[in-house]
């Protein structure tokens, strides 16, 4: 259910993320659209206007000049035009006459932008905008004038953007976004029920192949564990008691996960120790124990080449190192030791003592947890033990004498919670 809500929710942040981008990308799209669409007219209309200015400017009187500034003025909305020479230096200038009554436009002559003279460094127009204050847009445009290669001078023209033409293209702009808008909805309407149902079939095959991973392990370990030991009650304890401890230094859910299949794993390398080591009643000599300790690299082998199984090796290759390096098979010593690895160590020990064996009787919990006590800092990881303490007692009494089918059912659940939610 976790897994299709979460679907749910992505697909929802998903919409919205698109709809936010698209409106941001189309509102700038088209602004620069407006505003570049509007010098290309400017640009269009000087290109017309400006044969009698291919020649020198300075040469040029003021008069025959006035006319076409007026209707620069009048016929593109320009507030103000100036004339330079080539050599940038401002021979004319003409103001709209409904400037002087206009004190909001006159304001553009104190802003900063204005002041700012782009010329341009080839025959390209260039232009700039700037805002004097909302509602207040303006157009700056440099238009160089040529004649055969050759830089004659400049026109330079503030622009009024009116409310008509800001107002014209808000309209534009909402009718664009509110009409992509639609079609994210509509299309993810449409979309939507055969994404989700792929989704729940999907999902549907990967609890189903984690399931059969799940048991797979399960039957592994129980198989490995009914050899050693006549029981595989010791996999479903071991797994619970190292799942509490986990819990109770709030280890994340993925090493959780690690931890889990190493428990059950953890011994899976015992299928290579020839039956009259594993199974011998007396002390294993040392040529025996040599071999015995084989089993830890054998697992490892076992599992390296299957991807869902690989995350076991923590504790399968690590599970007999001891906090003071004198374990096996590395000699790896304190937190160098994986904390899955620790964590196992501890309750594997726990569990073996309190356990029958062919080779030994049950150790009582307070024998058992006396042995764990007083090897903290050399065989475990103090800190883990002091904590495992907190919890031994309750974890023993209430899961020792449980069956093996009640010691399931309360390790499906665990793993449900880690692997299935």
């Amino acid at each position: 259910m976790n897994i299709i809500n979460s679907f749910f929710k992505r697909a929802i942040f998903l919409m919205i993320s698109l709809s936010i981008t698209s409106v941001a990308l189309i509102y700038f799209f088209q602004q620069h659209l407006f505003y570049t669409s509007l010098a290309d007219k400017i640009k269009t209309t000087l290109e017309k206007k400006i044969t009698k200015y291919q020649y020198n400017v300075n040469l040029i009187p003021k008069k025959l000049i006035e006319n076409d500034a007026q209707s620069f003025i009048d016929q593109l909305g320009f507030i103000r035009i100036e004339i330079y020479d080539a050599n940038q230096s401002e021979v004319y200038y003409f103001d709209s006459t409904n400037i002087k009554d206009n004190k909001e436009l006159q304001q553009i002559y104190l802003h900063d932008a204005f002041a700012l003279h782009n010329f341009p460094t080839t025959n390209k127009m260039t232009y700039n905008f700037f805002e004097i204050e909302p509602g207040y847009k303006f157009l700056q445009v440099f238009y160089p004038i040529y004649k055969s290669n050759e830089l004659l001078g400049y026109i330079e023209g503030i622009y009024h953007v009116g409310s008509t033409l800001i107002e014209k293209f808000q309209r534009d702009v909402i009718a664009i976004i509110t009409t992509v808008i639609l079609t994210i909805f509509l299309f993810s309407l449409l979309i939507f029920p055969l994404i989700y149902f792929a989704y729940k079939k999907l999902n549907s095959h990967r609890l189903a192949l984690l399931s059969s991973n799940i048991t797979m392990i399960n039957t592994l370990g129980n198989a490995i564990a009914q050899r050693d030991s006549d029981t595989g009650e010791h996999n479903y304890r071991v797994t619970l008691y190292a799942i509490k401890l986990a819990e109770k230094i709030s280890l994340d859910q993925e090493n959780i996960q690690k931890l889990i299949k190493g428990a059950f794993l953890h011994d899976i390398g015992k299928i290579g120790i020839s039956d009259n080591i594993l199974l011998k009643k007396d002390k294993l000599n040392q040529d025996e124990f040599n071999e015995m300790k084989k089993h830890v690299l054998l697992g490892v082998e076992l599992v390296k080449e299957c991807g869902w199984l690989k995350e076991s090796t923590e504790v399968i290759l690590y599970h007999h190192e001891k906090f003071d390096g004198s374990g096996y098979p590395y000699n790896v010593k304190g937190l160098n030791i994986p904390k899955v690895a620790r964590i196992f160590s501890i309750v594997d020990v726990f569990d073996a003592l309190t356990s029958k064996r062919p080779y030994k009787k049950a150790f009582s919990y307070e024998e058992s947890i006396n042995f764990i006590k007083n090897n903290r800092a050399t065989h475990f990881d103090s800190d883990l033990v002091d904590i495992f303490i907190q919890i031994s007692k309750e974890l023993y009494n209430s899961t020792s004498l449980k069956s093996k089918e009640q010691l399931k059912k309360e390790l499906d659940e665990l793993i449900k919670k880690y692997f299935f939610d």
